[in-house]
């Protein structure tokens, strides 16, 4: 898609309401809750209630066309007059990219797509204390009005449901055999590393509710981004990740390179474990070979740090450049994404390696979600996450499989990384 030279794809009215802290409505102006995108640790909340525009992306051509137009400096013109960025919402544009779009998104995504951005008709967004609600399209002062005043009354809470999760039959031996192709196809030296993903299924009495179910991620998981998005036919994808992809803003990018896990009782012992160091330096080593092809300027931490989840430890270091001139949010997913922490190290061969042998169908797990909009974009990789539909949801957890990994161990680190949706559910055992 082109966007007229000039021409805003996208009109809207913002006003300013009286901060709040609570869980997003389920539906506000008659719109459903379509994305939610909160990052505590900054105090960003994004809530979208319904859409004014939906687009999707069928090849790597469309997609690029389409982040340049939504990243667009003149993409959104806003009604009610000039004002500085930190008054105006996140975004606005919401959405997704599959861990693979170039394959099929399976039965059990249907209601997604591989490449699928939208704008909402009703924002209610939380940046540097300031809480507002901005609507769009051709409702907008009507929204607009009815989402004020909506706001202003209380929130009823849902019940909650008691539930019981397990891995598929044979989910075990499964894995062991898959983590058993990997290693031997490493000891021939065709991979370095690569992350195989499982599932966990959860099913409760009740559909889960979604307002106590972020609220739940929020308060576990303060430095991730806990995310919400609404696809069709009673799905939804919701997680809370602590994988930055980009975070953009003009010409200024920041990244980071998350690999390498340990219990949180083992969390200084990362430091000085060669296993989980090597495999953090293929992450750190792509995402900056990546990033010198298009920006003027790269710098990284001179070693890693540890970042401590509420479940899990990981190895972390800091990346932030500057693009050149020219260059911008299509160029950063064509050379970011996937990156070794959800793919493999040689890329290509682990990859194939993921769609021959892993027999998952990812779908969105792993993939790309966040916001975008006028030169800025707020970009997540989707980990720790879940496929919910009713009373059902599919938790997605993955490890990378490298020399001296173990198919117990690995188990392990994935049953760690799966706290982090149990907990938010209700999964106590």
């Amino acid at each position: 898609m082109r966007q007229p030279d000039g021409l805003p794809i996208l009109r809207g009215l913002c006003a300013a309401v009286a901060p709040a802290d609570r869980p997003p409505a389920p539906a506000l102006a008659g719109h459903a809750l379509s994305f939610y995108w909160a990052h505590p640790e900054s105090g960003t909340r994004f809530a979208g209630y319904g859409e004014a525009l939906r687009f999707e992306a069928r090849s790597p051509r469309e997609l690029r066309d389409l982040f340049s137009v939504l990243t667009a400096p003149d993409a959104v013109e806003w009604l009610d007059g000039p004002a500085s960025a930190r008054d105006r919402p996140p975004g606005p544009f919401f959405g997704a990219v599959a861990f693979d779009p170039d394959e099929p998104l399976g039965p059990e995504w249907a209601g997604f797509a591989a490449a699928r951005w939208a704008a909402p008709r009703i924002v209610v967004f939380s940046t540097a204390g300031r809480r507002a609600v901005a609507a769009f399209g051709d409702q907008a002062g009507r929204d607009l009005d009815l989402a004020v005043r909506e706001l202003s009354i209380p929130a009823a809470a849902a019940p909650v449901p008691r539930v019981q999760a397990a891995a598929p039959n044979g989910a075990r031996t499964a894995w062991g055999e898959l983590v058993s192709a990997a290693l031997a196809r490493i000891e021939r030296n065709e991979l370095s590393k690569v992350v195989l993903a499982r599932t966990v299924d959860v099913r409760g009495e009740l559909p889960f509710p979604e307002q106590e179910l972020l609220a739940a991620l929020e308060a576990r998981h303060p430095t991730c981004r806990t995310f919400f998005l609404r696809g069709e036919g009673g799905s939804s994808f919701a997680g809370a990740t602590p994988e930055t992809l980009c975070r953009l803003e003009g010409r200024d990018l920041a990244t980071d390179a998350l690999a390498g896990s340990a219990r949180l009782a083992e969390a200084q012992a990362l430091l000085d474990r060669p296993k989980e160091l090597r495999e953090h330096a293929w992450v750190v080593e792509h995402v900056l070979a990546a990033l010198r092809s298009i920006a003027e300027r790269v710098e990284a931490a001179d070693g890693p740090e540890v970042r401590k989840l509420a479940d899990v430890a990981h190895l972390y270091t800091p990346i932030h450049a500057r693009l050149r001139e020219g260059k911008g949010l299509a160029d950063v997913v064509e050379m970011l994404h996937p990156t070794p922490a959800v793919g493999g190290v040689p890329s290509l061969a682990a990859m194939r390696f993921i769609s021959e042998e892993e027999k998952l169908g990812r779908g969105l797990y792993a993939g790309i979600v966040g916001l975008c909009g006028p030169l800025r974009a707020d970009l997540a990789v989707a980990l720790r996450c879940a496929l919910l539909r009713g009373p059902s949801a599919r938790l997605y957890v993955g490890a990378g499989i490298v020399a001296g990994s173990t198919a117990e161990g690995e188990w392990a680190e994935t049953e760690l990384k799966a706290q982090a949706l149990l907990s938010a559910l209700g999964v106590t055992g």
